[in-house]
């Protein structure tokens, strides 16, 4: 089952997709809706679930949202490193657009685009 849940308390644009079994949450996507675009700021897994498509559901579900609120585009950073997240990203139709140095302190950044205009 997956919940919305507002966490302006923390970001005045911020918003939760989590995604539960039994009563758990398992796994979760932090996005801001900002105006005519979102940002993905955050989506983990617990690690005993990974590998179960849990991640691939929360982000169709966010996609279909960008289309419900008719944003023009979804950005996000993600690790150079970070081989597993940045393919399923570019399942969901992302792209490669820039590399931010030093981004994470320790490793460059990709900035990665779906565009929707």
């Amino acid at each position: 089952m997956i919940k919305e849940i507002d966490i302006i308390s923390t970001n005045p644009f911020g918003r939760r997709i989590e995604y539960f079994i039994d009563e758990e949450s398992v796994g979760y996507l932090e996005y801001s809706l900002i105006y005519d675009r979102m940002e993905i700021d955050n989506i983990k897994v617990l690690e005993e679930y990974r590998g179960q498509g849990i991640g691939t559901k929360l982000m169709a579900y966010l996609v279909s949202l960008a289309i419900d609120y008719k944003v023009d585009n979804i950005t996000l950073e993600v690790r150079v490193s970070n081989e597993i997240a940045r393919n399923l990203y570019k399942k969901f139709g992302f792209r490669e657009v820039a590399l931010r140095k030093y981004y994470y302190g320790d490793e460059d950044g990709i900035l990665m685009e779906k565009n929707f205009m």
